[in-house]
């Protein structure tokens, strides 16, 4: 029987379990429905079908909402967050807060990216061009939320596929800014915070150069950009991006974004090849809030969704890991092998 380890990573906390033994199981990758394609809001000709664009890539001459845009940004019309703000009481009522109801109205402001204008459904269909243009829409929103001083945390994330929370195959992706920061956030900052005070240094480049010294978990660095299978891993084939130089998200430069959306594509490709061509998965943006941007340096994570949370998970919030972040590494290097143009920029 193979042996099983309990991991926990360092900047967050969270806990994983690497129980490689379970990658043999009957059913231990699910295939993913295929969203319809049909009745598709996002689409140039139905800009009516969505609330008015705050924010677009268009063609000269062009009007707003109509026709000759290239990218929007709408407000989601099913948000997640409340449109109340300073913690009042929202359209459901008096919010509940005691010791034992402890509640909050939460508001915010969210946001869909709509990435293309025709019906594109997965981030390898858009263009390194394209996608650099989708890293900097939502650069320039964080920065635009980050201006007002109303909002406290910006999560920037990607859904693509049914069994990754997409609920339309459009390429598409949300923003959405909140008064609250998320206890997960939060304990990030606790603890690149407890670590600044006891070493004097970054935990983020800490946990980087620790990567590059065991070089197990490490993929490539190529244009500014350092590529791992975390040690924790949230899921199978999770995959983390770090700019090296890269400073406050808001303010990233276009040709930092630019080599991020090549070295996204690349990896995505890759993945490809060990998953299949249309494997679900998260893309989210990690960065501190906005009241403390410098905290630490932010960075992308491309979580693959192949596995279902079940029971053991809910009851303990540990994920299982069926296949180690060190086998994932060593086999996506391998895939990447033969593209050395681009490794060794």
């Amino acid at each position: 029987m193979a042996c099983s380890e309990l991991r926990t990573d360092v900047l967050s906390g969270r806990q994983s379990i690497i129980a490689i033994g379970r990658s043999l199981r009957q059913g231990a990758v699910r295939s993913d429905p295929i969203l319809s394609a049909e009745s598709d809001p996002f689409a140039e000709g139905c800009e009516s079908e969505t609330p008015g664009e705050v924010w677009a890539l268009r063609d000269p001459g062009t009007a707003a909402n109509a026709p000759g845009w290239r990218m929007r940004v709408v407000p989601n019309r099913f948000p997640i967050a409340g449109a109340t703000v300073g913690g009042q009481a929202g359209a459901a009522g008096a919010v509940e807060d005691s010791e034992l109801f402890p509640g909050l109205a939460f508001g915010g402001c969210h946001e869909v990216v709509i990435e293309c204008p025709d019906l594109r459904t997965r981030l390898r269909d858009l263009t390194v061009g394209e996608l650099a243009d989708v890293l900097g829409a939502w650069r320039d929103r964080t920065a635009a939320v980050a201006a007002m001083q109303r909002y406290r945390s910006v999560a920037i994330f990607r859904n693509e596929g049914f069994s990754a929370g997409a609920s339309l195959a459009h390429c598409h992706s949300q923003i959405l800014a909140t008064e609250h920061v998320p206890a997960l956030l939060l304990e990030r900052h606790r603890r690149v915070e407890d670590y600044r005070r006891r070493t004097g240094r970054c935990l983020v480049s800490d946990l980087l150069a620790a990567e590059r010294a065991s070089g197990r978990r490490v993929i490539c660095e190529a244009d500014g950009v350092a590529v791992w299978c975390p040690f924790a891993a949230r899921t199978a084939w999770h995959v983390r991006f770090l700019p090296l130089q890269a400073g406050v998200f808001g303010e990233a430069s276009g040709e930092l974004l630019t080599s991020l959306a090549e070295a996204l594509q690349h990896l995505c490709g890759a993945l490809s090849q060990q998953l299949g061509e249309r494997f679900p998965f998260n893309l989210t943006v990690v960065q501190p809030a906005l009241d403390d941007a410098d905290a630490f340096p932010w960075f992308v994570e491309l979580t693959p969704r192949i596995t279902c949370q079940a029971g053991w998970e809910l009851l303990t919030d540990i994920d299982v890991i069926p296949v180690a972040p060190e086998a994932c590494a060593e086999r996506l290097r391998k895939t990447l092998s033969g593209d050395q143009s681009w490794l060794v920029r």
